[in-house]
């Protein structure tokens, strides 16, 4: 058999069992065979205000999601026959799922964050109007089912690892201990840039609809302060430790976020220092009373940062400014500008040093 005919035989097993294992990992996601209709492009209907709706499922994104393990209808619990009705109701992220985590004896559910959430300044309110409510993030505004991924922990330590394994598997046990470490030292495994931009988006940097909420003149313009703070600054330049959204305005609960006023907030004067220590080693009472959404308006944070500013800009342009100045001198003189051996200017100047 020639080698050709070898390798394209080669080629068409490896294809084949390639998509073999996609196929494998799709049923796993999906046990009740929705997808025998969902897994079409084209799936989908005009609704009643002319928009288009897809009801197309990626059965290969979906089952390397978070939720790759639940079953269709343990969200979609209106559902009891195929095909089946429109569907009219949203999912109710609080109902509980046919999984059993680990280290419970009870089903899964999100119940016990939705109730955090619903007593946040979040959560729907009976006196919130319709567009206030319709503004407020529910669970799919700030998670979209996001593709499953292995945090990453490298700090494991190899001696409690030891003694777990007297009981465990490696591999199970080893992923639930690298979980567990990586949600105690870190808050949220959303970067602060990530956090910066989900709050701000479409949301609390939205300054006309902020003013239809009636929200008062510190949070209408909460986002232009603090990306004027050190905090957000550090955070635009890429750092991945300095203060974000919810570093300030929420516990390890993350969904618990209160206005200022209320005494479970965060940022509530007499909660401010434990915040602050998240971060900062000797806070005391005058730290505290330091202003982190300050503005521009104040006259003498204004003067400070105008101030601030000229001397930055001012050193810049003033170093370029005398280089250009030097540049022009030595040209004139008779020196020409070039790289070589080390240094920029080569020549003897026409000018006569005085004596």
């Amino acid at each position: 058999m020639e080698r050709s005919t070898i390798f394209k035989i080669t080629l068409f097993i490896l294809t084949v069992t390639f998509f073999s294992l996609i196929e494998v990992n799709a049923e796993a996601a999906d046990k009740e065979n929705c997808l025998m209709c969902h897994k079409y492009r084209q799936i989908g209907r005009i609704d009643e205000q002319g928009r288009k709706r897809s009801y197309y499922v990626n059965e290969n994104i979906y089952s390397n999601t978070v939720h790759r393990n639940v079953p269709c209808r343990d969200c979609h619990t209106y559902i009891n026959k195929l095909p089946h009705d429109p569907v009219t109701e949203e999912v109710n992220c609080a109902n509980e799922c046919h999984i059993k985590p680990p280290f419970s004896s009870e089903n899964f559910s999100h119940k016990k964050i939705i109730d955090v959430y619903n007593k946040s300044v979040h959560g729907l309110k009976p006196n919130d109007s319709t567009e206030l409510k319709k503004a407020k993030p529910y669970c799919k505004y700030c998670h979209q089912n996001p593709i499953y991924t292995k945090v990453d922990e490298e700090r494991v330590a190899s001696t409690s690892l030891l003694r777990c394994l007297n009981c465990h598997e490696r591999q199970g046990v080893t992923m639930a201990y690298k979980h567990i470490t990586h949600r105690l030292r870190n808050k949220t495994s959303r970067s602060p840039q990530e956090i910066v931009q989900l709050c701000s988006k479409n949301c609390h940097e939205n300054a006309e609809q902020m003013k239809r909420f009636r929200v008062s003149e510190v949070s209408l313009e909460a986002v232009d302060t603090y990306k004027n703070s050190i905090h957000g600054k550090s955070v635009s330049l890429g750092s991945q430790v300095s203060a974000d959204c919810v570093s300030c305005h929420a516990t390890n609960s993350i969904h618990d976020i209160y206005k200022k006023d209320e005494s479970q907030s965060t940022v509530n004067l007499r909660n401010k220092a434990n915040t602050c220590r998240q971060c900062h080693t000797n806070v005391n009472d005058r730290f505290v009373k330091i202003d982190v959404h300050s503005s521009h308006k104040k006259p003498i944070i204004h003067f400070i940062a105008f101030g601030l500013t000229f001397a930055f800009y001012g050193s810049v342009f003033g170093l370029i400014g005398l280089s250009i100045v030097e540049t022009l001198g030595r040209k004139k003189d008779g020196i020409e500008w070039q790289i070589k051996k080390g240094t920029s200017w080569r020549g003897i100047a026409k000018r006569k040093p005085k004596v």
